[in-house]
């Protein structure tokens, strides 16, 4: 049995095959999109219900507005370019002791040097006076027990010349 053959009577018309097959493929058509527009209005009543939830929950936002504006003000009193060139002349400033610095580190350490030399030489001329002082002390006794036996020379010389005495 071929589609020619088929035949449809519906209220006293008749319809051949190729016209069911048509008028079928037409009402699939469009039920179709009645489906495909009632799914996207579907879907847009939920984003409009979604939109509405969010309005909802987002809180006022003009308090948040005027804390902006405040900020804007305040930046615009403090002339945020008067403090941009203080920040400049601040690293100027920090350079230059950076630099003092460095110069103070490396007198700091010839310094040291310095130090460190004069104490050896101080020590040593502590030795040297050390050394001198015995000399001095060691000489004084020869002097002393110099004198001491000149005057025993004397005593002994008063002593012949005058036996009497």
């Amino acid at each position: 049995m071929a589609l020619e053959d088929i035949e449809l009577d519906v209220g006293g018309t008749k319809f051949k095959g190729i016209y069911i097959a048509i008028l079928f493929s037409f009402a699939t058509t469009i039920g179709g999109g009645i489906w495909a527009a009632s799914e996207f209005v579907s879907r847009i009543s939920n984003l409009e219900a979604s939109v509405e939830e969010l309005g909802n929950s987002v809180p006022d936002i003009e308090p948040l507005l005027l804390d902006i504006n405040g900020i804007k003000t305040k930046i615009e009193d403090n002339d945020l370019s008067h403090l941009q060139g203080k920040l400049a002349e601040l690293d100027t400033l920090l350079n230059g002791i950076k630099e003092r610095q460095t110069e103070v580190l490396s007198d700091a350490a010839t310094s040291t040097s310095k130090v460190i030399q004069m104490e050896k030489d101080w020590i040593e001329m502590r030795n040297e006076y050390k050394k001198m002082a015995d000399a001095i002390k060691s000489f004084e006794e020869a002097v002393g027990k110099f004198k001491q036996e000149v005057d025993d020379l004397w005593k002994g010389l008063d002593a012949a010349s005058s036996p009497l005495g």
